[in-house]
């Protein structure tokens, strides 16, 4: 896991209540969605063969003669630069954003803007799934949003140990529910 900054520490227990303890805080991992790097490296990988395979087929003498080939190309520099710019883009956001799960609610913080990004407290939770992804990483979703058209889902994304994170939430849950 990254380590916490002080400034984010401070953050933290700046925008706690006096009576909420802190339960766990993480940071997601810096690498982005294995799927949609994957997808993209696939199709770049294909198009390069494409390209390989027309030029030893010598279906051109250069890459410039054939229209086809320009436009594969083409494709792969738009296929690497935006691979490139996504991926930095990711890494600055994510970067400065990181979770916390309190005795009263859950939070995500982003430590440039110095705020509270978003606030969820325990009986405002309508849904709760744990959405699994490769080397014991996963996303906990507690609420969804309409943006634009777009169903976005909130929750802390890309976290260690998310089975155990789910455990803590449950926990506080069943804890609010057996009080009421």
């Amino acid at each position: 896991m990254r380590k916490f900054q002080k400034a984010e520490i401070d953050l933290l227990y700046e925008s706690i209540q006096p009576d909420e303890e802190v339960l766990w805080r993480g940071k997601p991992r810096l690498l982005p969605n294995i799927s949609f790097i994957s997808t993209i490296g696939l199709v770049l990988l294909s198009t390069t063969f494409l390209l390989i395979f027309r030029l030893i087929r010598g279906k051109s003498s250069t890459i410039f003669n054939d229209w086809f080939s320009t436009t594969l190309l083409i494709i792969i520099i738009i296929l690497i630069l935006y691979l490139v710019i996504y991926t930095q883009r990711y890494y600055y956001r994510m970067n400065e954003i990181f979770y916390c799960i309190t005795s009263h609610r859950l939070l995500i913080l982003n430590s440039r803007k110095k705020r509270i990004i978003y606030s969820k407290l325990y009986p405002m939770i309508k849904i709760l799934r744990l959405k699994k992804s490769i080397f014991d990483y996963g996303t906990i979703v507690f609420d969804i949003e309409f943006n634009d058209e777009r169903l976005i889902e909130i929750g802390f994304n890309n976290i260690e140990n998310a089975e155990e994170v789910l455990d803590i939430i449950n926990h506080q849950l069943h804890h609010l529910r057996s009080k009421q």
